[in-house]
């Protein structure tokens, strides 16, 4: 009953929305955010957060949504932390240090605790941008709240929150975290900073080197402005989470060599193209990896440009008229930029994940965009023009911002919303290996889930340890939180015929593979010679290699 009143709801959000112009004022009554404290534009800012990311979560009930994200259902039905002591000084444990010995209290299905993680991560972070303009920027209760509910709509926002949880949680840790940064003269303000900015460093890498390029930055800033006693507090007050996170980067260039039990085995027909042993570092038109792989420099280019645009243009003259001087978003931005956009300048050497550096793009973003949507609706003139000098052309009204408005709300509710099966409105060549067309699917097609999971439960009651199964990038997740039996598994991304071969190398007698019946082109992939299907669900068929002269058939 829950569950279709949600429905419900959901499906006639955007006609409420979108055709009621009578709203805006509706609400300005209901609301006066003006006269509301601090600690209740917070509850608001989280119910906002929360209610807005449950949506697509509603509506691909029961079935999980995101890539990264059947992943972490396997992880978390593993029940391993650390496979070894080593792992405590790497970063993305955070996450899973808080989901296994939640999951191992409750005992439910893993993937229906993260369908509640998602929405509580997207809060965390909507808190995290209120209370960073409230705190860092000291804005009022009305525009912190604005900021939140921009963050909330946007493309890249939802895109971070779709399956990268580890994300979500260090980048909402770091929001606070940077909040205390403004005043270490006040000992609360270290106090809270060093657990926080430790808590970063094990929620994500990324995050991590975000908040230290901020505080070099800021110690920077205050040695040319000669304030030596600032730099010392936040030299000491880093320093934790800077020695874990040094630590963490030595075991990964040079990682300590133990054994570890697992049925997986990788045929690594990937090509990490990394520098020097610097896994941060990589040569873009060499790369080979699970969604990155840019045969020429237009390719490359295409890429980085198309998904900017698709993420930013829409927000970009907010942005423009919006920008102000602020130490922490200088940095801030300025880095995202350079890791976002290095690859053009140098391909050969460049910083390695220049999309999810563009997708965290839309932080500091938000706090300039809707610092323009307020400069533009604040002013007395027709049409406000940007700051800087060469960009005097661009003006701004009303009509047109709240137009800027009402399409990225669109097009955020368009995304989380709207189920495709192929294309879609969102869809381009360029950017679908980064930025999915709908948030309703996973690895997997919705529609799919459950006859994947059918071929699946028939292998586990088929299979052997005499037998294998070839399992590619999409589909891993699966047999590994479906697969009862620890049967031996071939992982690859895109050779499967290299998966084959070292199959018959390894002398398995029966090789199964599951993949859908009627088209041989998802994921860019077709099956080799030598499988005929032996058990059909609906789309997804169980195959098994055989010779061309021997035909195996099963019966139901």
């Amino acid at each position: 009953m829950i569950h279709h009143l949600l429905i419900s709801m959901v499906k006639t959000l955007p006609t409420k929305i979108f055709y009621n112009r009578r709203l805006g004022s509706q609400l300005k009554t209901i609301f006066n955010l003006d006269s509301i404290g601090h600690s209740w534009g917070l509850l608001l800012t989280f119910t906002l957060g929360f209610v807005v990311r449950l949506i697509p979560e509603v509506l691909s009930w029961p079935y999980p949504i995101g890539f990264d994200t059947i992943y972490y259902g396997a992880r978390i039905k593993n029940g391993v932390i650390w496979c070894h002591w080593s792992e405590f000084f790497s970063s993305t444990w955070l996450l899973y240090g808080i989901l296994i010995p939640v999951n191992n209290l409750i005992r439910g299905d893993p993937f229906i605790l993260l369908k509640f993680t998602a929405p509580l991560l997207y809060s965390l972070n909507a808190c995290g941008i209120y209370y960073f303009a409230r705190k860092a920027l000291s804005w009022s209760v009305k525009k912190a709240f604005l900021a939140a509910f921009f963050f909330v709509f946007q493309l890249a926002s939802l895109r971070i929150s779709w399956d990268l949880h580890r994300n979500m949680l260090a980048l909402g840790l770091l929001l606070f975290t940077l909040t205390f940064i403004k005043d270490f003269k006040n000992k609360w303000s270290v106090f809270c900073f060093v657990p926080l900015s430790v808590l970063v460093v094990w929620g994500h890498e990324l995050a991590s080197v975000v908040l230290f390029v901020i505080v070099s930055g800021l110690v920077l800033e205050h040695l040319r402005r000669d304030k030596h006693s600032d730099t010392y507090r936040v030299v000491v007050a880093v320093a934790p989470a800077f020695i874990l996170f040094l630590i963490g980067i030595y075991l990964r260039v040079f990682p300590i060599e133990y054994h570890v039990e697992t049925n997986v085995i990788d045929v690594h027909d990937r090509v990490l193209a990394s520098l020097g042993g610097l896994f941060f570092l990589v040569d873009y038109l060499h790369i080979v990896s699970s969604y990155q792989h840019y045969p020429t420099y237009l390719d490359l280019f295409s890429n980085i440009l198309s998904l900017f645009g698709l993420l930013y243009l829409l927000s970009l003259p907010l942005i423009l008229i919006g920008f102000f001087r602020n130490c922490v978003l200088d940095f801030w931005t300025l880095f995202l930029l350079i890791g976002s956009f290095n690859a053009l300048v140098t391909p050969f050497c460049a910083l390695n994940w220049w999309d999810r550096w563009m997708c965290m793009l839309v932080y500091p973003f938000t706090f300039y965009a809707v610092n323009g949507i307020l400069r533009v609706f604040s002013s007395k003139e027709s049409s406000v023009k940007c700051s800087p000098h060469f960009l005097g052309w661009l003006r701004l009204s009303k009509v047109s911002v709240s137009m800027i408005l009402s399409f990225i709300v669109l097009l955020g509710s368009i995304f989380m919303s709207v189920r495709y099966n192929n294309g879609g409105f969102l869809y381009t060549p360029y950017t679908i290996a980064y930025l999915p067309s709908t948030m309703l699917h996973n690895t997997v097609l919705l529609q799919d889930v459950d006859d994947t999971l059918k071929a699946i439960g028939w292998l586990d009651e088929h299979m052997d340890n005499s037998s294998v199964i070839l399992a590619q990038h999409a589909l891993l997740g699966w047999a590994l939180s479906y697969l009862g039996k620890r049967v031996p598994i071939i992982y690859y991304v895109r050779d499967m015929d290299a998966a084959l071969n070292l199959s018959l190398y390894l002398g398995f007698d029966r090789i199964y593979l599951v993949w859908w019946s009627r088209n041989n082109e998802w994921y860019g992939l077709e099956i080799p010679k030598g499988f005929v299907s032996i058990r059909d669900f609906g789309r997804v068929s169980v195959f098994e290699y055989t010779s061309e002269e021997e035909e195996i058939i099963y019966g139901e």
